[in-house]
């Protein structure tokens, strides 16, 4: 049985490195990209979950969710906001997005989200 999907749209490398050991750990198969390589990386390899930052460079979290949304290849798949609190709670409303999570995030949160998530898809 091939292992659920993850799709992690972050600038900061760190924040990248992170989530792809944490998950990985869990069983998950971790794939990155940024700006319109990740909206291509969604539509063809269709993952189980997006884990979206909202303040990158080009295309930002917002407009990466509208899109994301607007394309019916990808319209479905869960979307995951990472981001500060103060940038969540000021932005994330306004998103088409299933899930919030704030950074720092708590690895067990991480891993409960992005379970239900995945066993809903």
């Amino acid at each position: 049985m091939p292992s659920n999907t993850v799709l992690v749209i972050d600038d900061d490398p760190l924040i990248v490195e992170l989530l792809y050991a944490a998950l990985e750990a869990q069983g998950y198969t971790v794939l990155s990209a940024l700006g319109s390589a990740a909206l291509q990386l969604a539509h063809e390899r269709h993952p189980d979950v997006v884990l979206l930052d909202i303040g990158m460079p080009g295309i930002d979290g917002v407009e990466m969710s509208r899109r994301l949304r607007a394309d019916p290849t990808t319209a479905d798949i869960p979307l995951i906001v990472i981001s500060a609190q103060d940038r969540l709670l000021a932005t994330s409303s306004t998103m088409p997005v299933d899930d919030r999570l704030s950074k720092p995030f708590d690895l067990a949160r991480l891993y409960d989200v992005v379970a239900h998530w995945t066993q809903s898809n």
